[in-house]
């Protein structure tokens, strides 16, 4: 009996050192990021029905494990423009969620670097909006709201300044599916997208 409590009590310690040591290779945490998209090649030259999330904020939440990483990220951006005159007036808004991940592989064989590789994948949903009127008296008002596409590679790397604390970039070259606001046509875009991220991490 006392050699099976005994066995009992050193397999469930055992089980539960296992465990720790496994948890203390993956981390969970947040980060926030600058980021700037740059329309690369467009597949018309209609650019001003291309309207692309300009992330001033981008969010994250991170899954980092020893060789693997899983990011997914909100960011938001909005804008407004108003052209008004003496007999016309034009006023428009746009607001754009940009919702993705990247899914790595992250490699940490420097000493307080981690670099990564893999896809940035996820979809940008939009909507606009805008009034006009005339000297004749003619005005219109149109909302309207659609939903992109967005994959391609993306390639970062974090300096740790701790096991908590990072501070680094990734850049992406996305292949971007547009609709349009109005209608069923589609066109397509290649973009550049840059980021500065800081990120921390809770374990």
């Amino acid at each position: 009996m006392k050699a099976l409590l005994a066995t009992s009590l050193i397999f469930i310690l055992t089980s539960f050192s296992f465990g720790q040591t496994e948890d203390s290779n993956v981390q969970f945490g947040f980060g926030v990021s600058f980021t700037r998209e740059i329309p690369t090649f467009a597949s018309t030259e209609e650019m001003d029905l291309i309207i692309l999330s300009i992330d001033l904020a981008n969010f994250s939440f991170i899954i980092r494990g020893k060789n693997f990483r899983f990011e997914p990220s909100l960011g938001y951006f909005s804008g407004s423009y108003d052209n008004s005159g003496s007999q016309y007036n034009y006023e428009s808004s746009v607001s754009n969620f940009r919702i993705g991940a990247v899914i790595a592989y992250n490699n940490s064989s420097f000493e307080s670097m981690n670099f990564y590789y893999g896809i940035d994948i996820g979809v940008i949903l939009s909507s606009i909006s805008y009034a006009s009127n005339d000297p004749f008296g003619t005005s219109q008002s149109v909302d309207e709201s659609k939903t992109d596409f967005f994959i391609g590679p993306a390639i970062g790397g974090e300096y740790m300044f701790n096991r908590y604390f990072s501070l680094g970039g990734e850049i992406n070259l996305n292949y971007i599916s547009l609709g349009n606001y109005v209608g069923d046509s589609t066109t397509w875009l290649l973009s550049t997208r840059g980021a500065v991220y800081v990120r921390w991490y809770v374990n």
